[in-house]
């Protein structure tokens, strides 16, 4: 089988095989994923990413 990689690095390409995962709590499944500003060229999930831009820190486990 194809293995599916899964990256929090805002850069890297997608494809089949590459998928988004959040830097911050490690989801695979959002609605939309947002860009981290406290860590650049990070990807978050939505929630986390508001929550970044909301409160400036990282949002909790």
């Amino acid at each position: 089988g194809t293995a599916v990689i899964h990256t929090d690095d805002a850069t890297t390409k997608l494809s089949d095989r590459v998928r988004r995962r959040c830097f911050n709590c490690c989801t695979t499944e959002t609605s939309t994923w947002r860009r981290s500003t406290l860590s650049p060229g990070k990807v978050l999930c939505n929630k986390c990413g508001l929550f970044e831009r909301t409160h400036s820190r990282p949002r909790p486990e």
